[in-house]
């Protein structure tokens, strides 16, 4: 005796297209939080290595002007600001991280690193 399998029912046909149509969009949205998350810290260690360097420099006599500017051209878009504390070169380097999706063009994270050296006896 041969049997046949039983047709599903009506109700279920087409929930896999719809399954697939809620799913897509749900995983290119994990993809995009995960390449803004690499996009956030990859930014944040050349904020920070961007810092140490420009501190690094000025704390050894190089000019503050030629540290900024060879730091800013490595990383554009950041501002660093120099300042000097009792015998200590503090460094802050900021810079606004943009959404890598259009949807969210206007969503910005702020990102901060301060770094602090002692200056170096000239």
């Amino acid at each position: 005796m041969v049997r046949r399998a039983a047709a599903p029912p009506v109700r279920d046909r087409g929930s896999v297209l719809l399954e697939t149509a809620i799913a897509i969009p749900v995983l290119l949205a994990v993809a995009a939080a995960l390449a803004w998350t690499l996009s956030l810290v990859s930014t944040t260690l050349a904020l920070q290595e961007a810092a140490r360097q420009v501190a690094r420099d000025v704390a050894r006599g190089v000019d503050v002007a030629s540290a900024i500017g060879s730091a800013e051209s490595s990383l554009p878009g950041a501002v660093l600001t120099v300042e000097r504390l009792g015998g200590r070169v503090m460094v802050l380097a900021r810079r606004d991280v943009g959404a890598p999706v259009p949807l969210l063009d206007g969503l910005t994270v702020p990102l901060r690193q301060q770094v602090s050296m002692p200056e170096e006896w000239r």
